[in-house]
């Protein structure tokens, strides 16, 4: 069988470019002046923020004190930048921790409104990347001021990726 944990980590780093990318443009001074953007995008950020910690406790078998995936109590978006940082790379390195046997074991959890849920190891973090993806691919506040929506293709990633690479080389 093969080792699905390189492929997984490399979904799982996607998953971060993909956030942080959007973390940074809200941040970023041209979003400043629209606060209706930054609200809009900020919610959706923290559903994603949660709807990932819900998930990281069912892999890890614990509870998570959850009662919905949304919340109207936004934190700062700097610290929710930073969580969600740290929680990407928590997936990642669980992502690479895997092995065939492991990714797919299946995980028997509750959903927050009550009904139950099986998936394996490796269909929640496919879950957890498609959940963002969904999330961040499509944003009519950000559409309708103009502002460029960040790049969600794995190709945009890797092209990073090797421009950090070359950059450390010189």
């Amino acid at each position: 069988m093969n080792n699905p944990s390189g492929l997984l980590a490399t979904r799982m780093e996607l998953k971060k470019f993909q956030e942080i990318a959007f973390y940074d443009l809200l941040l970023s001074p041209k979003c400043q002046s629209l606060p209706e953007v930054v609200r809009a995008g900020s919610y959706w950020l923290n559903h994603i923020h949660i709807v990932d910690n819900i998930f990281r406790a069912h892999l890890c078998g614990e509870t998570h004190g959850y009662q919905s995936t949304v919340s109207d109590d936004i934190p700062d978006l700097q610290l929710l930048r930073q969580e969600a940082l740290n929680s990407n790379e928590w997936l990642i390195a669980y992502a690479r921790s895997l092995n065939a046997d492991t990714a797919i074991e299946r995980v028997q959890f509750t959903f927050t409104d009550g009904a139950p849920g099986d998936m394996t190891r490796e269909e929640i973090l496919l879950h957890l990347l498609t959940h963002a993806l969904y999330h961040l691919s499509t944003s009519p506040a950000l559409e309708k001021h103009a502002l460029t929506i960040p790049p969600v293709l794995l190709t945009t990633i890797q092209s990073a990726s090797r421009e950090v690479s070359h950059h450390d080389k010189e």
